[in-house]
């Protein structure tokens, strides 16, 4: 009789014992998943938050306010066409900064951000120079072009030959003179970090009639391969240049050596800045469209990219920033015909400087702008 009741109380211990313990893991479990819970909204929460300020802020950043096309001065007879016509036939309304093309009135359509990207002639990581002289050569200058009215994205290529206004400067950093010049040197007059950069887009900038930019990354060329080897590897068609003129032949898959070497060599031959251009071009068509892929699957990538390259970066373009451009590209249809100026390379022996000037046609310039970031004025 006293056993059986010791065991009935055992028994009944027990059961209240595994009672409470199940009580306590619904409680855990319902805790873990609150703090899930929150945890994924405060992700959201900050990645809204990120995506709205790097909106603000990417627009606030713009070099300018607009292109100022007066300055253009082609054989289309644009900015004569503008200043008479302003002065007799145009309509009540005018407004500073509009254009007529073709019988049209254009305005700059400032929804579009525009991004320069610098590949600089360097191998190491990025540190700032000794002196105000060896910023590095920017080989490579594309913009990037981002269009929320059409979903476009768009690049366009700049000959590093392109002569156009550069700033010079001394030893000590101290203002020389502003000179007609090749636009790969601007990046050389400073240090090699913002103060190289931000040179280097006043230069772009002032090309395109003062266009607005509204932000800079530019990358050692040392840091493609690893950039290459994060996305995977891009795949290139094989470009010969043969009696001065390109030769495509099949496709190549590469890897981030490959890749690095395939951007950098050029050949001593005449105009080779063009021919390598145009692997550049190539490259980079291939390589957007690579972490365009990638980014639509998941919009850290892009982050997790420049992370992987970052000592090899110089930007101004923050996290909310790219966060806010990540989340964005997914939806943006990439044209990956890459644009570039028509124009004509002077050989080093004719020209002022010593060195191959390459001669941008001005019409096809304003031709290009007015594609680009142009869009009609409703009347």
């Amino acid at each position: 009789m006293h056993e059986r009741r010791v065991i009935e109380i055992h028994r009944h211990h027990h059961h209240h014992h595994h009672h409470r313990r199940k009580g306590t893991w619904k409680k855990v479990l319902l805790v873990i998943g609150v703090v899930i819970l929150a945890l994924c909204a405060v992700t959201v929460v900050a990645w809204r938050v990120m995506d709205t300020m790097g909106a603000r802020t990417l627009h606030n950043n713009a070099s300018s306010y607009a292109p100022d096309l007066s300055q253009v001065k082609t054989s289309e007879g644009a900015s004569s066409e503008t200043a008479s016509a302003e002065a007799t036939a145009q309509p009540e309304n005018w407004q500073a900064g509009w254009v007529r093309y073709n019988g049209k009135v254009y305005e700059y359509n400032s929804n579009i951000m525009t991004f320069l990207i610098m590949g600089i002639d360097k191998d190491g990581t990025v540190s700032a120079g000794s002196s105000g002289v060896d910023g590095g050569q920017a080989d490579g200058q594309f913009l990037l072009v981002l269009n929320p009215d059409t979903k476009k994205m768009q690049v366009i290529a700049i000959n590093r030959n392109t002569m156009t206004d550069v700033d010079v400067y001394d030893e000590d950093g101290s203002f020389v003179g502003t000179y007609n010049l090749q636009i790969c040197l601007a990046h050389g007059y400073g240090d090699g970090m913002q103060l190289s950069c931000e040179r280097a887009e006043k230069s772009v900038s002032g090309l395109f009639y003062d266009l607005p930019i509204n932000g800079y990354i530019s990358l050692n060329m040392g840091g493609v391969a690893g950039l290459v080897d994060a996305v995977g590897v891009v795949t290139v068609p094989r470009i010969k240049y043969e009696n001065e003129k390109l030769v495509y032949g099949d496709d190549q898959t590469l890897n981030g050596e490959q890749a690095y070497s395939y951007i950098r060599t050029r050949g001593e031959d005449y105009d080779s800045a063009s021919y390598r251009l145009e692997k550049q071009k190539e490259f980079l068509r291939a390589f957007i469209a690579s972490v365009k892929a990638r980014v639509v699957k998941d919009p850290t990538v892009a982050l997790s990219l420049l992370n992987v390259a970052s000592r090899y970066i110089v930007t101004d373009v923050d996290t909310n920033e790219i966060t806010y451009l990540a989340g964005k590209i997914g939806s943006y249809y990439f044209d990956s015909n890459i644009y570039s100026l028509k124009g004509t390379t002077t050989p080093a022996e004719d020209g002022t400087t010593g060195h191959e000037e390459f001669v941008y046609d001005e019409d096809d310039l304003y031709d290009l702008m007015i594609k680009i970031f142009y869009k009609e004025v409703e009347q």
